[in-house]
């Protein structure tokens, strides 16, 4: 029998290796590029990586803090996703992520404690056309049969996201199921809808999109998701059970449609918001002459100080300052980034429908 060469078998590499010290290796194969760089991980810099002889760049980084992190590659200047990690910050601009696990587990880990369920929702939705997204998580030991009724958050994202992100990067579920677990949060409703009724704009944004989509957003979450989950879920429907919460354009959202709607939301919460800045004597009449009678509850705005939305959430609390309405401001290390967000809403639940 003629010998017959077998095909060296392709390299696969894994990637990331987590190891116990908090270090991290990427990998990537690319025998055939010149260049292979680490984007992220809150590098300063992209970072070069060495090419093995089997044609597969690697780096190892850190120790990072327990955290959740986001990566790319830069490949002969094109930026790539890590093509062997599952783990993907989805939306407008896709990035790898990995977890750094904590010991104890950081809040925002899946821990051995009772789970909620989060559930995921179609519906057609008139305000914008088209079908919308969102998911509910209802918490440990929720029987839909049994007399017990619920607070509710509603929980809305960025202008990079959708309704996932809260869940599948910030791990709301599991922030909310060790916070109950610790009995350090009432048990709630969580509602994640998708912030983007108004189509997003294809290249730059149009000057107008902020304004149309906040209008669009704020008739749809009245009319439209509030109605389908007081209808499905069994809810507390007074505004001392509801709250709203998000982070930058869904902080933004929250606190325009939070604090224009006293009689529907007590609890009002904004995490790096796209805060507003004009007519606000005008926007928030109803703030100004509600804050005399406790309204909201509680609102609680909170920002890193290297996020490039600082200054707008300082004109908005130095506003709330010079009309003497209560407030709760956070000033904290970190910038416009998920670990700040999910340390924050780990602040926030616990202070709702007290």
């Amino acid at each position: 029998m003629p010998f017959i060469a077998l095909a060296a078998a392709a390299p696969d590499p894994v990637s990331p290796e987590i190891h116990p010290d908090g270090r991290a290796t990427l990998r990537f194969l690319a025998p055939n590029a010149q260049a292979v760089a680490l984007q992220g991980l809150n590098l300063k810099e992209p970072q070069p990586m060495t090419k093995g002889a089997d044609g597969v760049w690697s780096i190892t980084v850190g120790p990072l803090a327990p955290e959740i992190y986001s990566y790319t590659f830069s490949v002969d200047g094109a930026t790539v996703t890590d093509p062997r990690n599952r783990q993907i910050k989805k939306w407008i601009r896709s990035e790898s992520t990995l977890e750094i696990p904590g010991h104890p587990p950081i809040l925002a880990a899946a821990q051995p404690v009772p789970h909620g369920v989060v559930h995921r929702h179609v519906v057609s939705s008139q305000t914008r056309q088209r079908e919308n997204a969102f998911l509910v998580y209802t918490p440990p030991g929720f029987d839909p049969r049994a007399n017990t009724t619920y607070p509710v958050v509603y929980l809305l994202h960025g202008f990079g996201d959708d309704e996932t992100a809260w869940a599948e990067v910030g791990h709301a579920n599991f922030i909310a199921d060790n916070l109950i677990a610790q009995k350090k949060a009432i048990p709630a409703i969580i509602v994640m809808t998708n912030g983007h009724p108004v189509p997003i704009p294809v290249g730059v944004r149009f000057p107008e999109y902020s304004a149309q989509n906040l209008a669009a957003m704020q008739q749809e979450l009245l009319t439209e998701v509030m109605p389908f989950v007081e209808q499905n879920y069994p809810t507390r429907r007074d505004a001392a059970n509801r709250a709203i919460v998000g982070l930058s354009m869904g902080g933004g959202q929250s606190l325009n449609v939070g604090l224009t709607h006293l009689d529907t939301f007590g609890w009002v919460g904004g995490f790096s918001s796209a805060a507003p800045t004009e007519k606000l004597d005008e926007t928030f009449a109803a703030l100004l002459a509600g804050a005399k009678q406790g309204q909201p509850q509680l609102l609680w705005i909170g920002i890193g100080k290297s996020d490039f939305l600082l200054e707008q959430n300082k004109t908005f609390v130095g506003w709330l300052e010079a009309r003497q309405i209560p407030h709760t401001w956070q000033l904290t290390d970190g910038g416009h980034e998920w670990p700040v967000w999910r340390r924050y809403l780990g602040e926030f639940l616990p202070l709702l429908f007290r």
